[in-house]
């Protein structure tokens, strides 16, 4: 595990997808090393497997975690907003209008304020 531990500490900045590659490269390696392959884990960890299929397939596995992940905190920035529950508003409270909306959206895996038009 030395292995894992010292190169995921080198790579814990950068875009989201640059996480998601990195985090893909750990498990890969962390796979590898479970199943006695510490040749590959260096090569994962070392950034030079990322054509593997194994960190292929994880990186677009949380990749996609993250884009829901993001959704999910979006809408919640939404409704944690004190704005958002001001009945002063003209109209009402935009918690009124949304009724739940923007949650409904986000579980369906749409953005907050997804509109079909």
């Amino acid at each position: 595990m030395d292995i894992v531990t010292s190169s995921a500490a080198a790579s814990n900045t950068g875009s989201a997808q640059s996480q998601s590659i990195a985090q893909a490269r750990q498990a890969v390696a962390e796979h590898f090393l479970a199943i006695d392959k510490p040749h590959l884990a260096r090569i994962v960890l070392d950034g030079q497997g990322d054509d593997f299929d194994e960190v292929q397939l994880a990186a677009s596995v949380l990749a996609k975690q993250a884009g829901t992940i993001a959704r999910y905190q979006d809408a919640l920035h939404q409704y944690a907003d004190h704005g958002f529950w001001d009945d002063a508003l003209p109209g009402g409270p935009l918690a009124l209008h949304d009724a739940g909306e923007m949650a409904r959206n986000v579980l369906a895996g749409r953005t907050a304020f997804f509109h079909g038009d």
